[in-house]
């Protein structure tokens, strides 16, 4: 009988893999070779002799698909944007970048996604004011701000990382209905043109739901969901347009940061069942702390909210790798070597929301390693050589 070697360039072994999408929730060894996963099995049962360059052993650890963030600030623009080479720390193997760029500038900082070692998709802000960060008011003046033509061509240029135009809502942004109507007149007729999804940040708006919601189409993704004022009516109830809105489409998305999630707000949404469609933590420089911005401290608030591991983890890798481009998600046989380590404490944990709100929770989730490819970014487990 010939003897069998599976020698692999990495091996992840004795951690519990988790993997919503592929049913996948067991005790499993992982071999990669190159940038590739070759081999996903249970520990004892692969014939033959097991060897690995380098091997990671992620005994009482949880191993998943490489967590994905929808909306973080990785791009200059804004002055608190997140260092890329940074990611890894957090687990996060793939990014958008929610609008630090807008048409006037989009095309001098491409080169920073090429040179990305992950992943980077981008959304265009509306106006060509979206880095001035309150200094000069957006939308002023709005038909000078926007040019629908120059926003199709780099769609046409940069279509390969594009993937729509972000919007700000909110009495800081866009004070007053009237203005509040136009702006959102402006960006469904430019993402009606240039045939890509609307990314809304909704915060403190002058327009209640059911007067925004309707120029939201399928795909199209309300930010900040669960901030003060956004889906909620008066007698604590999730509006039925917000309803009407998700059953058509319509994405809403936690995207956590530093002021833009009530734990109240959350904790009665998700007792009536509006649960997150994506959940991410608009990662910047200016919210990274452990209570606020990190994916993984979110994802276990949205646990403390009454989520599961595995619906939290699918909506944090799945489904924004759904709507990105060149993004592939799962831990299976030739999918990309992108795999995130974990480690998921239980007990309680309490955390603090973007008003000063404390609550419990029974898990705290910490990224323990980051595989970005088959080449390790980030680790804080044991390594054998």
């Amino acid at each position: 009988m010939a003897f069998i070697v599976h020698c692999y360039d990495l091996l992840i072994k004795n951690g519990t893999v988790v993997d919503p999408a592929n049913g996948i929730h067991k005790k499993m060894d992982i071999g990669i070779y190159a940038s590739r996963i070759a081999d996903v099995f249970e520990p004892g049962t692969l014939p033959g002799k097991i060897c690995a360059a380098e091997v990671i052993d992620a005994t009482g650890m949880t191993v998943v698909p490489g967590l994905v963030d929808g909306h973080a600030h990785v791009l200059p623009g804004l002055r608190f944007s997140y260092p890329i080479k940074e990611l890894w720390k957090r687990g996060i193997t793939a990014c958008i970048d929610m609008g630090s760029q807008s048409t006037a500038t989009f095309n001098r900082t491409r080169h920073l996604i090429d040179e990305a070692p992950c992943v980077v998709n981008a959304c265009l802000g509306l106006s060509d004011m979206s880095e001035t960060q309150g200094e000069i008011p957006r939308y002023t003046l709005l038909d000078r701000e926007v040019d629908k033509e120059k926003m199709k061509e780099l769609f046409e240029i940069h279509g390969d990382v594009l993937v729509g135009v972000k919007v700000f809502i909110g009495h800081n942004d866009s004070p007053g209905a009237e203005l509040t109507h136009a702006v959102m007149k402006k960006a469904r007729e430019v993402c009606d043109y240039v045939g890509c999804r609307m990314f809304v940040h909704v915060a403190n708006p002058d327009v209640k739901l059911p007067e925004l919601i309707d120029y939201f189409q399928a795909g199209d993704n309300f930010t900040h969901t669960y901030n003060k004022g956004n889906i909620l009516n008066e007698k604590g109830e999730v509006y039925p347009e917000a309803w009407k809105a998700k059953e058509r489409g319509v994405l809403f998305d936690s995207a956590r940061g530093s002021r833009n999630w009530s734990a109240e707000v959350a904790k009665t949404a998700f007792a009536q069942g509006f649960y997150p469609d994506v959940i991410t933590d608009d990662l910047t420089c200016l919210s990274n702390d452990p209570n606020t911005s990190r994916l993984t401290v979110h994802m276990a608030e949205c646990m403390a909210m009454g989520m599961s591991f595995e619906d939290v983890l699918y909506h944090a890798t799945n489904v924004p790798a759904s709507y990105m481009k060149g993004v592939e998600v799962g831990i299976r046989r030739g999918l990309p070597g992108n795999i995130t380590i974990l480690e998921v404490q239980e007990g309680p944990h309490e955390f603090v929301d973007a008003f000063g709100v404390h609550y419990t929770g029974e898990h705290f989730i910490v990224p323990k390693a980051t595989i970005l490819k088959g080449k390790v970014m980030y680790n804080e487990i044991k390594t054998d050589y």
